[in-house]
């Protein structure tokens, strides 16, 4: 090859390289990303949100819309403004990480400012119970409320009223409580009669015993349940909350492919006998069958129709040493000519406790060490203007490890910003709540369902 053709090629590769060069530094330096779908990513908790460190987070730029109080604030002479703000959720090994960019938040005034963080990864299934979720303390629902202007969290508070209320849909929890097949058969778990209408049952047949001395001979069907009644309750509370119920109630949704009737259904091979057994504060033995229902709650309901209802249980029978309350759902059927198998497919179990008025506990559930939060007030890609910016993370080992992947988020707050008409802000807002330091959090609906399986 002339030398000529040599050095024009030698040109045209620098030129190639360099150009190439170039445009790949003019790509980085505009944040460019090959692939921006969702990952797990650890962004640094400072306040700062950067323009790539939550680009491929498992939710980046979640938006919402504030309508607030535009007054200006005398302090700092500016007003906060209606419009767009971001919420964005990542994850890694570890942690779970939110970014909050408040583009309407923009007086910087600390005075009284809070933030609150209610996270789960399984909730309750209740349109109004402040004590289910509180049932769920350390067992996969958390909170943490934020002082800002004193770069602190709460100390644990709480907002009493003198008057007593009904808490429905506490949830019975595997970590906690018991569930103990005596007789017959199961399929599915504790999970399977946490939430109504979701086409999942905890399921029992029944399986024929002969007449042992204590039981006749039939199909029986004897699920025994263990609850630990202090466990629903917050640590700080419980003295003051167990003196104060009046009333427990076992609430149920189920239904059978047979018909129970508890009274006439002697010799009729098609009605069997349903009941739930209360034991008070020890599990009982069935080689006891008169001690095992001495105190029945009996059950009637049509074959192959779904039953909703409740049972009064003696709240009194509490032990007071460990809090324990057991109860068993029994079913028995009579042998006959016919088949008297049956299957009982319990859809919602939960209990109904009623006590004092607890209007609103504030504070912080999670442990030092397993979360970091971090504030700035600047600007960001979302928002040229000077606002209010957050990041925080939490351990994932404040949760229970789970077959699904799902986070469950409320996050609320007030300062100099709130929504008009009110003294806060919160995501999602359901319905006309109270602010979560005057009311917590009462309804699963409060709550945005992330599927953080999508990194």
């Amino acid at each position: 090859m002339a030398k000529s053709s040599i050095t024009i090629t030698a040109v045209f590769l620098a030129l190639a390289i360099g150009g190439g060069a170039f445009f790949v530094g003019y790509l980085m330096g505009n944040n460019w990303m090959i692939n921006t779908d969702p990952t797990q990513l650890t962004p640094t908790i400072d306040g700062i949100i950067e323009k790539r460190e939550w680009l491929r987070s498992s939710y980046y730029n979640i938006p919402f819309y504030l309508d607030v109080d535009n007054e200006i604030d005398p302090v700092v002479d500016k007003a906060n403004v209606d419009g767009w703000n971001y919420l964005s959720v990542a994850e890694d090994d570890d942690f779970y990480y939110i970014a909050l960019d408040l583009c309407s938040d923009r007086t910087d005034n600390q005075d009284g400012e809070w933030l609150a963080f209610h996270l789960a990864n399984r909730l309750p299934d209740t349109w109004g119970s402040k004590l289910a979720f509180f049932a769920l303390e350390d067992y996969g629902y958390e909170y943490l409320y934020y002082n800002v202007s004193g770069d602190n969290v709460f100390d644990f508070g709480l907002n009493p009223i003198p008057s007593t209320r009904a808490y429905p849909d506490i949830p019975i929890v595997p970590e906690t409580d018991t569930l103990e097949v005596l007789r017959g058969n199961t399929t599915g778990d504790f999970y399977d009669f946490w939430t109504e209408y979701d086409n999942k049952n905890y399921t029992g047949t029944s399986n024929y015993y002969e007449t042992d001395g204590a039981w006749l001979a039939g199909d029986f069907l004897d699920i025994q349940f263990g609850v630990n009644i202090t466990e629903k309750i917050p640590d700080e509370i419980v003295g003051l909350f167990m003196a104060s119920i009046t009333d427990m109630d076992l609430e149920y949704r189920l239904k059978s492919n047979l018909t129970s009737n508890p009274i006439g259904h002697y010799g009729v091979p098609n009605e069997f006998y349903c009941s739930v057994a209360e034991h008070g504060g020890m599990p009982i033995n069935m080689s006891d069958s008169f001690t095992f229902l001495s105190d029945v709650n009996e059950i009637s309901f049509a074959a192959d129709t779904i039953v909703s209802g409740s049972v009064d249980i003696n709240h009194n029978n509490i032990n007071a040493s460990n809090g324990m309350f057991y109860f068993t759902i029994h079913c028995w059927n009579d042998p006959d000519v016919v088949p008297t198998a049956y299957e009982l497919q319990i859809d919602k179990l939960s209990l109904k406790i009623t006590g004092g008025d607890i209007a609103s506990i504030v504070g912080n559930t999670v442990a030092s060490g397993n979360y970091d939060i971090a504030y700035t007030y600047g600007s960001s890609e979302n928002c040229a203007e000077d606002h209010r910016i957050f990041e925080f993370k939490i351990a994932k080992s404040e949760f229970p490890p789970l077959d699904d992947e799902f986070l469950y988020l409320n996050v609320a707050g007030y300062g100099t910003m709130a929504i008009v008409g009110t003294n806060y802000w919160m995501y999602p807002l359901y319905g006309y709540p109270l602010p979560p330091v005057y009311w917590s959090i009462s309804d699963s609906h409060a709550f945005l369902a992330l599927d953080m399986s999508i990194t």
